[in-house]
């Protein structure tokens, strides 16, 4: 067992250190729970900035044809090291040390600088990576206040995201979201032709 500013100087290390995949593909489902429900399924294909986002299932049914788009200049907005707290960010008080499934833990109560719209409340380190196994935080956009949780997880030798949740109150109804990832899949490259515009389905001339 490590004191607590043993545990947040390798933590810093390993945020430095996080190995980002080259190129990698996976399946994702974002389910909404409130006045519209709805769930969707997504392929993502992702390469550097590179990004092809194939919606593949809308409400448990199975597209016929995937709706693709493509994105050049793509920001992954679940990456560890963007959403992780940074040590000149915040303050972190020590929570206490545990297990979590078969990881041995540390937790931290975590206290942004300032008023940022997106803060992380709390956080699980992995006490053999010394990276976030799960990160709470509070998001705020306009007069809405949102809560949620996202986990992370080793996925072939990378620090990946499993699932994220959201709940916040919107016009005096309760509204939440789920996301789960699925499916990784590594590689040194993706094809070019991966990332290239989708065309328009071709007809045949009648008469």
């Amino acid at each position: 067992m490590l004191a607590p500013e043993q545990v947040l100087a390798k933590y810093a290390q390993a945020l430095v250190a996080i190995k980002v995949p080259a190129a990698y593909i996976f399946e994702y489902t974002f389910a909404h729970h409130g006045t519209h429900p709805q769930e969707v399924e997504h392929r993502i294909f992702r390469e550097g900035h590179h990004e092809r986002d194939e919606i593949i299932g809308f409400n448990g049914e199975r597209l016929p044809r995937p709706e693709v788009r493509v994105f050049s200049n793509h920001h992954d907005s679940y990456d560890v090291a963007s959403l992780a707290p940074r040590l000149d960010d915040y303050a972190f008080t020590y929570s206490g040390e545990g297990k979590q499934g078969r990881n041995f833990v540390y937790v931290f109560d975590v206290f942004a600088r300032g008023t940022p719209r997106y803060e992380v409340t709390r956080m699980v380190i992995d006490g053999r990576s010394f990276l976030p196994l799960e990160l709470e935080y509070r998001a705020t956009i306009g007069n809405v206040v949102g809560t949620g949780t996202v986990t992370f997880a080793r996925t072939d030798g990378y620090w990946m995201p499993q699932s994220a949740t959201a709940r916040a109150e919107v016009n005096g109804d309760l509204q939440t979201e789920r996301i789960d990832w699925s499916r990784y899949q590594f590689y040194p490259s993706l094809p070019p032709s991966t990332f290239a515009e989708p065309r328009a389905p071709q007809t045949t001339p009648s008469g």
